[in-house]
């Protein structure tokens, strides 16, 4: 793949399209060549996101219809759920590469999609096309692929936590938290995500079930009677904290579980495990990875050798969203996987 791989980016007026366009301002491969978005083409990029203005000055939106004319190498699509699917389809017909952040095709059993998004896929040959995005699990299968599928930034924090553990077969059930901050509601407000009823608030509102919960199961082969998923909203505008309890399978030390996960993410670029000392820093929190597209993941182990509680935090428009669509595209282009993604969270934030 040239050097000068041409993008564009659908949805970009939104907070994940935002960050697709935030990453690549720095990126050293991947130059923007349209940002679309139906409600404000027109109008200049940096209107939306101002934090832009200083890389993209002249960049404006442009409609769909000028988006399609666009002759691009890959397609970044920040879309609603639903909205995705035809465009990945017209987009892979065109020859382009595909990059998708919506939850379209990111089940890969047609009827898993039905019961938990509600509606039948829309195209379901692209299921067996796409390859789910989240490059700690999918590498190798990415390499030079045509289709990442989005990731659901809840279901990305929580199977990273858990995915040494399932590989190791250490998993009996488990009971995760799931803590979010407003902006993974998006951008236009609602009754429960808007700042005004949100802020200074910790209100429970799933308790037992998420449709990215069908992510977890996937991933980590789990049956739906061993895992229950609670989200709570709090006081964060960017990040997820996920907080599994784990019953174990079998007694085990400490020694084994930091030989599961050091085994399991050794070399990783964007994951890495909190030390054991000091305690304030051995369970993660959103704060140490906030404008960044690491995961941080700690665990302390019950002295009866059987209860487990892992922690695992991510900033969830990043590696819960554009970061890990950034990190699948560079591996789609044949590019380096970090490319684009140095950046070191801010702290404090």
């Amino acid at each position: 793949m040239s050097s000068a791989v041409r993008a564009v980016i659908w949805g970009a007026n939104g907070m994940a399209g935002g960050e697709v366009l935030r990453i690549l301002a720095g990126h050293p491969s991947i130059h923007v060549e349209g940002a679309v978005s139906r409600s404000r083409s027109g109008q200049p990029v940096w209107h939306t996101h101002p934090h832009l203005r200083g890389r993209f000055p002249e960049l404006a939106f442009c409609s769909p219809e000028e988006g399609k004319a666009i002759a691009a190498d890959i397609a970044f699509l920040a879309l609603p759920h639903g909205a995705s699917a035809p465009l990945i389809r017209e987009c892979l017909d065109r020859g382009m590469k595909v990059a998708d952040l919506s939850g379209d095709v990111r089940l890969r059993n047609p009827a898993d999609v039905e019961k938990w998004y509600g509606s039948a896929p829309l195209f379901p040959e692209l299921l067996d096309t796409a390859v789910y995005g989240l490059p700690e699990l999918y590498r190798e299968k990415l390499k030079g692929a045509d289709l990442a599928s989005g990731v659901g930034c809840n279901a990305s924090c929580s199977i990273l936590g858990l995915y040494p553990l399932a590989r190791a077969g250490l998993i009996g059930d488990v009971r995760i938290e799931v803590r979010v901050g407003s902006s993974e509601a998006g951008a236009t407000p609602t009754a429960g995500s808007h700042h005004p009823f949100r802020s200074r608030a910790l209100r429970v509102y799933e308790p037992f079930r998420h449709r990215h919960l069908a992510e977890i199961f996937q991933e980590l082969n789990l049956s739906e009677e061993k895992v229950t998923l609670t989200m709570t909203a709090v006081e964060m505008i960017r990040g997820v904290q996920m907080i599994a309890y784990v019953n174990l399978s079998r007694r085990v030390k400490e020694a084994e579980l930091w030989k599961a996960y050091r085994s399991a993410y050794s070399g990783e670029p964007f994951v890495s495990l909190c030390p054991a000392r000091p305690s304030h820093l051995r369970l993660p929190e959103p704060k140490l990875v906030t404008g960044s597209n690491q995961a941080l993941t700690g665990f302390t182990l019950h002295e009866d050798g059987t209860r487990l509680l892992v922690v695992t935090a991510i900033d969830n428009l990043m590696k819960g969203a554009a970061g890990s669509a950034v990190q699948s595209a560079n591996l789609l282009l044949g590019l380096d996987e970090t490319a684009g993604l140095g950046m070191l969270p801010v702290y404090p934030a």
